[in-house]
């Protein structure tokens, strides 16, 4: 029996879901639920980019994404949130994610 994951979302990332309308919300937190159960996600609710980051796809309104990584002791962590306006993700959204994971990693993330 696979052991349940636990999501959590830096305070950037909470911040930004709140700005969202209720729908994106919804289906923000009804993704998450199921990464939680499953431990995993797949297309279209997610899709994996590199050095260990994953999107999540909020597609409801608006594209949002929040990148994430697994980390040890069954824990995801939700690095970074943005409003995607190009079908290209933007290499800077994706730094910044890598920043606050590396950060996370080493133990000197603090909100």
């Amino acid at each position: 029996m696979k052991k349940k994951k636990t999501y959590l979302a830096v305070r950037k990332v909470r911040e930004f879901i709140a700005t969202l309308p209720d729908e994106a919300q919804a289906e923000y937190q009804s993704i998450v639920d199921r990464l939680e159960m499953d431990g995993y996600l797949v297309e279209p609710f997610a899709k994996k980019l590199d050095s260990g980051l994953f999107e999540i796809r909020v597609r409801r309104g608006h594209q949002v994404r929040i990148f994430y990584f697994y980390h040890e002791d069954n824990i995801v962590f939700g690095v970074h949130a943005f409003m995607k306006k190009t079908q290209q993700t933007p290499l800077h959204e994706l730094r910044q994610a890598m920043r606050v994971a590396t950060q996370i990693k080493r133990g000197k993330y603090d909100e």
